[in-house]
């Protein structure tokens, strides 16, 4: 019997961590437990139980840690280098997409990185680990498509960390948990690293039906809140397929999305029990910031035509913004509000830009007028930092005063334009 535990870190980024579940971790551990009978798997939630200092995980001959965020990674090494202090004989196997950007950093930090899609590398490892001939680095140039394994089990914690009242909050009383009906993504934001795999994979619809009868059944979840990078599928066959299976599970769900949609679907997803899309719209400055983040569907216009046609559906608009993008001038938070007053979102969050480690700013920071980057990981948590005053307000980075789109503005002004956008935000009520 091999012992495995998949360790969740604090994430320490986010103002309530444990509202949000871990489920890449649960993924992975019930590919162990569903593929390896001999097998004992657990799942080791950090969240809430530490900030700082050691960490004391139980012994396992194994821990692996899924990382998809950088600003894990430092956390993450830290608990790696005390367990091996303290059981010398332990193995640690690490993927995500801070491992896949940074595989070198991390060959030095873990017994073994997984590159890319992991199912299958993980099972490899696990067999390797039992004939003893583990490798540092497992790499496939094969996709191991989502749709071929089974959606997570939430079995490994207890029933209070799967599901809990504030993912509908502002919707009323509804016991909702998230979920991923898909993985990966077509598009090629500039400030992304999700991007991986670089299409889209999605569940089947029977396996959405699966996994929604689980949720109901078990732990009486009567709303989902969809963490894909784009909830609705950009192919018109494949949203229609989607969206009649949620319908039919009688369950009200939000997710987030592009502003790309035609208006028969955005019926079916009002019909299938959508109450609320968070639109990535990053900026309502000018169409030119959004082309300097190589946007879809760049354009100011479209975007509040897309605004426009959720509203007249009856689905509540959370416009997400970043401030600090390539192109930024000192008008925007005249042209922001402006925006949103004729917009009238339901809700609106906002972002410092964190040209996080993979990204293209980050790769090619010169050709966006960035002069340095933040080399402390704990900080590339992607876009986050936006809750409140009291938070750090992120901004990883600063630019030349001259860039080759013209002057900047400096990270104490983007920052101070952050903290402008959201006391209006508050005042107007229009945050949750």
């Amino acid at each position: 019997m091999v012992n495995i535990a998949v360790v969740v870190p604090s994430w320490h980024y986010w103002v309530n961590p444990i509202k949000l579940q871990p489920l890449w971790e649960l993924y992975y551990a019930t590919l162990l437990r569903e593929h390896d009978l001999d097998v004992n798997v657990d799942v080791v939630d950090l969240r809430g139980r530490q900030k700082h200092g050691q960490v004391d995980l139980p012994e396992r001959d194994l821990y692996l840690y899924w990382v998809m965020k950088s600003a894990d990674a430092p956390e993450v090494y830290k608990i790696v280098k005390d367990t091996k202090r303290k059981y010398p004989g332990s193995i640690h196997i690490a993927g995500g997409n801070h491992v896949d950007r940074m595989t070198e950093e991390c060959a030095g930090i873990f017994d073994t990185s997984i590159v890319g899609s992991g199912e299958e590398l993980l099972l490899q490892a696990l067999v390797d680990f039992r004939a003893h001939r583990l490798q540092s680095v497992y790499k496939s140039i094969r996709t191991f498509h989502f749709a071929s394994y089974s959606f997570p089990q939430r079995d490994f914690l207890p029933d209070s960390s799967i599901v809990n009242y504030g993912h509908f909050a502002q919707h009323g009383a509804i016991p909702g948990t998230s979920g991923y009906f898909s993985r990966g993504c077509s598009f090629k934001c500039n400030f992304c690293v999700y991007n991986n795999p670089g299409k889209f994979e999605l569940r089947r619809p029977d396996q959405i039906t699966a996994e929604l009868r689980y949720l109901k059944q078990r732990y009486g979840v009567r709303g989902v809140n969809l963490r894909d990078e784009v909830c609705i599928p950009v192919n018109r066959k494949e949203a229609i397929a989607q969206l009649e299976a949620i319908a039919a599970e009688n369950i009200v769900w939000r997710g987030q999305t592009i502003p790309i949609g035609s208006e028969d679907i955005i019926m079916l997803a009002r019909q299938s029990g959508c109450l609320e899309l968070a639109v990535g719209l990053e900026s309502v400055e000018s169409d030119n910031v959004l082309k300097l983040s190589n946007k879809p569907s760049a354009s100011v216009d479209s975007n509040r035509r897309f605004i426009e046609l959720l509203k007249k559906h009856g689905i509540q608009v959370k416009v997400c913004l970043v401030f600090g993008l390539p192109g930024e001038t000192n008008r925007v938070v005249e042209k922001t509000i402006q925006f949103l007053e004729e917009v009238k979102p339901d809700y609106v969050a906002v972002s410092g830009l964190d040209p996080v480690p993979g990204s293209v700013f980050h790769k090619n920071p010169r050709l966006f007028g960035i002069k340095s980057i933040d080399g402390d990981l704990s900080r590339h948590a992607h876009l986050m930092f936006r809750f409140g005053d009291e938070e750090d307000i992120g901004l990883p980075f600063e630019y030349e005063p001259e860039t080759p789109w013209g002057p900047s503005l400096s990270r104490e002004e983007i920052a101070e334009n952050i903290r402008k956008v959201q006391r209006y935000l508050r005042e107007h009520g229009m945050t949750y």
